[in-house]
Formats: C-alpha cells, sequence, structure tokens
C-alpha cells in the first residue's frame, strides 16, 4: 500500500513540471515579439501592403450642333471632340451616305469638310472615344439642317419629246440667278445619237444656251440631263431635283433669204436647192435684221396692224401662212398685197413677204428651229438673245469662251 501511494505522488510531480516548462516556453516567445500583441502568420518583413490602382474617369464625347437641332445652315461647323481620350470611331450620314470629314493628329478633334452638307436632311452623328484604359464612350445625335433659302428651277426649251430644226439652240432659264456657274454647268449633260461638238453660252446669271458649233446634224436624237438636285449654286440657292428632256432634229430645211440683191429666198433641203422665191423685206427706216434667225413659231391667219408696230400709216392685213422668226414680230409669210414688189424691192415693215402658193410651200416643209439667213446690208444686226434664237450670229471662238468651264 505505501509502494503504490508513492507512485502518485511522482505522477503528480511529472505532471507538474510539465505544466511549469509549457508557461516558461510561453513566456520565452512572448518576450521575442517585443510586445503584447501576437505575430501574424502572413506577416511579410521588408515590404509593405500592395496600393490600390487609382480608376481612370471615362473618356467625354462632345458633338455641335446639339442633339435634335434642328434649321441648322449647310455651313454651320459640325464638330466631334474627345474629352479624356481619344476618337477611335466618328461617322456622320444621311440616308447612309456618309460625311466626308477631317480627324486632327491627336485624335481628339473631327470636323465636317466645308460644303459637305445638304438642305433640308436630317443627319445621324456615331462616335466612340477610348480612355486610357481602353474604355469605351459611346455617342449617337441627329440634327435637320434648314431648308434652301432659295430653290434654283429650271425652264427649258425645246420641250420634251418634241422634233425641231437643225438650228434650234438648247435654252434653259433659272427661276433665280445662278452665282457659281461652273458648279451648275458641269451637271449639264448633253447626249446626242450622233457626234456633236457643242458648247454652254452664258448670257446672264439666268439664262444659259447650249449649240452645236455647226447646225445639228438630221435625224439626230437629243437627251439632256439636269442633274442640278443637292447643287449649291451660291447665294443660298440650291437645286432640288434633277430634270430629264429628250427632243429630236428633222431633216435639215435652211433657208437663206437676200434683201440687197436679189430678193430671193432660196430653200435648202438636207442641202439641196428646193425652191427659190421671190420676196420682198422691209423698207427705209424698217429694214429687217441682219443675220442668222430661228423659226420660234409656225402661225396661220396672222392680223398685221400698224398698231402692233408702231407704224404711223393704218392698216390690216391676214397672212394666210406664218412663221414667226422674232418676238418683236418679224415673220416669213403670205403678203399677198406685195406681190408686184416681190423679188425687185423692199416695201414691207420688216417681215419677208411673198405669194400664196411659195408661202404655202415653205410653211408645210419648215419646223420650229429651222434657221433663216438674212443678208440685208441696211438691216441692225440680229441680237444673239433677247428676242428670239440669235446664237448663231455669235462666232464659235466667242461661244466658247461664254462658259463657265472655259
Amino acid at each position: 500500500m505505501r509502494k503504490r501511494g508513492r507512485t502518485r505522488s511522482a505522477v503528480r510531480g511529472v505532471g507538474a513540471l510539465v505544466v511549469m516548462l509549457a508557461m516558461v516556453l510561453v513566456a520565452g516567445c512572448q518576450a521575442d515579439s517585443g510586445s503584447g500583441s501576437p505575430i501574424q502568420a502572413n506577416a511579410n518583413p521588408g515590404k509593405g501592403v500592395a496600393t490600390p490602382k487609382k480608376t481612370v474617369a471615362p473618356a467625354k464625347v462632345a458633338v455641335s450642333p446639339a442633339d435634335r437641332a434642328e434649321n441648322v445652315a449647310v455651313d454651320a461647323p459640325v464638330t466631334v471632340a474627345a474629352n479624356g481620350g481619344a476618337l477611335t470611331q466618328v461617322e456622320v450620314t444621311n440616308d447612309g451616305k456618309p460625311v466626308e470629314g477631317t480627324l486632327n493628329p491627336a485624335k481628339t478633334s473631327w470636323s465636317v469638310a466645308e460644303g459637305s452638307l445638304l438642305p433640308d436632311r436630317v443627319y445621324q452623328v456615331h462616335a466612340v472615344a477610348k480612355n486610357a484604359d481602353g474604355q469605351e464612350t459611346q455617342t449617337n445625335q441627329t440634327f435637320t439642317t434648314a431648308k434652301p433659302a432659295k430653290v434654283l428651277g429650271t425652264s427649258i426649251e425645246p420641250l420634251d419629246g418634241s422634233t425641231v430644226g437643225v438650228g434650234m439652240p438648247i435654252v434653259i432659264k433659272f427661276t433665280v440667278p445662278v452665282k457659281d456657274r461652273a458648279e451648275v454647268e458641269k451637271r449639264l449633260v448633253v447626249e446626242t445619237s450622233k457626234p456633236v461638238e457643242g458648247a454652254w453660252h452664258w448670257f446672264s446669271s439666268e439664262e444659259v444656251h447650249y449649240r452645236p458649233r455647226t447646225y445639228w446634224p438630221a435625224h439626230t436624237d437629243v437627251t439632256l440631263r439636269i442633274n442640278t438636285k443637292d447643287v449649291n449654286a451660291g447665294d443660298g440657292a440650291w437645286g432640288i431635283k434633277d430634270k430629264v428632256r429628250h427632243f429630236s432634229i428633222t431633216n435639215s430645211v435652211v433657208t437663206k433669204v437676200d434683201l440687197n440683191n436679189s430678193h430671193t429666198a432660196r430653200v435648202y433641203i438636207d442641202g439641196r436647192l428646193a425652191r427659190s422665191i421671190p420676196v420682198t423685206g422691209g423698207k427705209s427706216g424698217w429694214e429687217t435684221r441682219n443675220g442668222t434667225k430661228v423659226i420660234l413659231e409656225k402661225r396661220e391667219n396672222v392680223l398685221f396692224k400698224n398698231e402692233a408696230i408702231g407704224a404711223l400709216e393704218h392698216y390690216r392685213l391676214t397672212g394666210r401662212w406664218a412663221l414667226r422668226m422674232t418676238w418683236s414680230g418679224e415673220f416669213l409669210h403670205t403678203a399677198s398685197w406685195s406681190v408686184a414688189s416681190q423679188g425687185n424691192s423692199n416695201t414691207s415693215h420688216g417681215c419677208v413677204g411673198m405669194n400664196l402658193s411659195n408661202s404655202d410651200w415653205l410653211w408645210h416643209v419648215s419646223h420650229v428651229g429651222d434657221p433663216v439667213e438674212v443678208m440685208s446690208s441696211h438691216g441692225d444686226q440680229m441680237p444673239a438673245t433677247g428676242n428670239g434664237y440669235g446664237d448663231w450670229n455669235v462666232s464659235w471662238n466667242e461661244w466658247k469662251a461664254g462658259s463657265a468651264l472655259s
């Protein structure tokens, strides 16, 4: 029994010794830390804690004109600018058609090229910019341009589908003055079924004519294309639509009238003399105009009276067949009352008169647009425009010089 009690006491002593050693070890570890706080397991001696990455702000995109702006002038500046980044894509379109523009070297600003906008259009703007981190900023806007201040309309001779003589010029009259003649003339296209050397000639800012170097070849088909839609004619005038006109040239009928010596009208059909007709022309003070004219219209039973031209003599005379050469009143016509003078003297007030039979024949073989070449040494020169079609009285070199593209 004593032996067993001694053993228990020994065990108790060993256990106490173990507990004391453990306490010493713990105390020693705490003293090495230099403080009363425990050491963290993930501590990395010699390095600090990592700094969080700084966030870069998104790029900003500014567009001028403002979104949904209306009545924007066609010459207004259109710009796209990026702040805090670079532009990577800019598209300005109308009905899917891109507008030309320029990007600056820094890729921070884009602008529309001058003259690229059209009136009365809705434009879409799409722009993309990236900041330094590659983050994209997109912008989508629209703006609407103003309607044109002036509309460039046209009236055209010959009429569409007409058949005219070999001397007929193409005449275009504009509803408003054309400031940029070259830009408009580039859009006037003449197509012919036979080779023709021709040119445009501007008589004013509102009137331009086209004629060949010589008379049209007989039986030529002509197509005129007026491609003036969206053309800036200058000074606020714009074309708003295109036009196409077709006409045909007849056989060649050229009448040559000599009022100086023979007092005869010689009619050439397709280059051959078809008939010589005795005529009378304008008397002293009323001389028939000299130069080449073009038949403007064919009329029947025309009443000629002194009030129409301011003549002192009183008369009322009806010409059965009449071919107008000037708007002021020169005709080739029936003059049954002056048969005795026809072929030998000039007794009219400016018209070229002939008997009933010859005027009947000439009227029926002639066309609007046929040239009439009058030799009247005492008469005033037929003007190139303003009193009919005197285009053929301008030399070819002078005619070409009247082109805006010469």
